[in-house]
């Protein structure tokens, strides 16, 4: 569930952004690149790692093992 929460608010955040500040996000930072790529990659950057971390919890309770055991190298 907070994996959901946690994207669809950065998704929604960044949509109202760009539908409602397009001069902001157009603002360059690095040349003719804009504030808009930046933050698309962050986006981006923060899926995978909650895609990353929601799959370790996934994995962990389904084997019933804690971190304890993963870091030991034991499977």
């Amino acid at each position: 569930m907070s994996f959901a929460v946690v994207n669809a608010t950065a998704f929604a955040v960044h949509l109202l952004l760009v539908c409602s500040a397009a001069d902001f996000m157009a603002d360059p930072v690095l040349g003719e690149t804009g504030i808009g790529v930046p933050a698309l990659l962050l986006q981006a950057v923060l899926l995978v790692w909650t895609a990353a971390r929601y799959d370790r919890r996934a994995d962990d309770s389904r084997t019933g093992r804690g971190h304890i055991a993963h870091e030991r190298g034991e499977y």
